[in-house]
């Protein structure tokens, strides 16, 4: 490996590292959203509704 592939492969990431950041700080970006839980019978929704009280 090169020394300067690996210079350029560090700055690289840690640019992309502060962009996120930046991007979360400034609700920009979000992180995942928890699992969704059905009001009425409080198993996780894994699709758009519940498949066990739609049935």
């Amino acid at each position: 490996m090169n020394l300067h592939f690996a210079i350029l492969a560090l700055s690289t990431l840690a640019v992309g590292w502060l962009m996120v950041q930046a991007g979360l700080s400034k609700s920009a970006l979000e992180t995942r959203r928890r699992r969704r839980v059905c009001p009425s019978c409080g198993r996780h929704i894994q699709a758009r509704v519940c498949a066990t009280c739609t049935s």
